[in-house]
């Protein structure tokens, strides 16, 4: 069967649904759902002739939101030192999978979910090739978050993955109306094969996608 290694994108926000701009500001709106936005216009090209290259280079667009479209590449800052993190680099070449989740510091569900990410993802599919990334929009008092306030939140929930931060939130197009958390998977060619607004208690329903996804290899 054809080698599909995965990307994995998690929001922060956890158990029981998800975090919305009417729970950020009394009075909002209410969240529209998810939304599908395609930069670019024509087909997505398919994989190239060399497999390794293909894997561990940078998708080409045209990108998308969607199932089935290609994740735009970013860099964010890497709150273990203050570095450049991008999401195509060298580590995407060495892992198989990757796990970013997305999320606030003011939003409840993050708390949860972030309680149960290192031992119910990080560590459980470490050995499968698997690299967790958590990205943080904004602290516990609705601003944008700094370096600080990002190790203050690894400490404190004992994390092992990657950590970053989004203050301009370059990652809002995942979490319209900040319907937190977005869970996305996306395969070695840059492509999503799954999304997710909002979660289930336990991660049941991220991790139960990436045990399919990963059968299928």
């Amino acid at each position: 069967m054809k080698h599909y290694p995965l990307v994995l994108i998690i929001g922060l926000v956890a158990t029981l649904g998800a975090c919305t701009e009417s729970d950020r500001m009394p009075g909002g709106g209410t969240d529209a759902g998810p939304i599908e936005i395609d930069s670019g216009v024509g087909a997505d090209s398919g994989p190239g002739v060399d497999g390794a290259v293909a894997m561990c280079s940078a998708a080409t667009g045209p990108y998308g939101t969607s199932v089935g479209r290609k994740l735009e590449p970013f860099t964010l800052q890497n709150c273990a030192d203050g570095s450049d993190y991008a999401f195509y680099n060298e580590e995407w070449c060495e892992h198989s999978f990757t796990v970013i989740s997305i999320g606030a510091g003011w939003c409840p569900p993050c708390i949860v979910e972030s309680r149960e990410l290192t031992a119910r993802v990080t560590e459980a599919y470490r050995d499968q090739g698997v690299r967790v990334i958590q990205i943080l929009i904004q602290d516990a008092d609705y601003r944008q978050p700094t370096l600080e306030y990002c190790a203050g939140w690894v400490d404190r929930f004992g994390l092992t993955n990657v950590e970053l931060i989004d203050p301009e939130q370059i990652t809002q197009i995942y979490f319209p109306g900040n319907s937190l958390p977005s869970t996305i998977i996306v395969d070695s060619e840059g492509v999503i094969r799954f999304r997710e607004n909002g979660a289930t208690e336990g991660l049941v329903s991220l991790t139960n996608k990436l045990d399919e996804l990963l059968a299928e290899m």
